[in-house]
């Protein structure tokens, strides 16, 4: 009687010790989604875009400073490992830009800062930051925070598909 309460004892241990072994290869395997510049790098195409939570009556003049929001369906974005890169709409138009990653302990953060050419990426002070949604290996959602005035936020949505190196 004494050997079968050993026994049992020791297969609930090992059980218990294996499944807990488990839930932290998941854990691991959700850590090692996370953004980095090697996945974000490469040149990614805006599928979709599209506003939540503006009211109805609300104007947006434009995004980043560069068209109406609606123009950056199409666009390319070709980021650099080395921070550089550009945003090209379909009507030709294109700004260079320096980018980087920021984790703020919530959601990883793109934020880029246009470049005039001539213009050194460190004498430029204002730029803009987009919440990363969704990032896999082919697919990227940013979303655009705007406040409004009644203290909530509205959100420009970017889909992005990746399509080239």
């Amino acid at each position: 009687m004494k050997n079968l309460i050993k026994l049992l004892s020791l297969s609930f241990i090992l059980t218990t010790g294996l499944m807990s072994c488990a839930s932290k290869q998941g854990a691991t395997q959700q850590q090692t989604t996370s953004v980095s510049k090697q996945n974000i790098s490469g040149l990614w195409t805006v599928t979709d875009v599209y506003t939540e939570g503006f009211p109805f009556d609300y104007t947006i003049r434009n995004a980043f400073d560069m068209a109406p929001y609606e123009s950056f369906k199409g666009s390319s974005w070709k980021l650099y490992g080395s921070a550089k890169g550009y945003i090209t709409l379909t009507n030709g138009n294109s700004e260079n830009i320096y980018w980087d990653l920021i984790d703020n302990g919530t959601k990883p953060l793109f934020q880029f800062k246009k470049v005039p050419d001539g213009e050194k990426a460190r004498n430029i002070r204002e730029g803009y930051q987009m919440e990363i949604d969704i990032k896999d290996k082919t697919h990227m959602v940013l979303s655009s925070p705007f406040p409004i005035n009644n203290g909530s936020t509205a959100y420009i949505v970017y889909h992005l598909e990746k399509v080239g190196k």
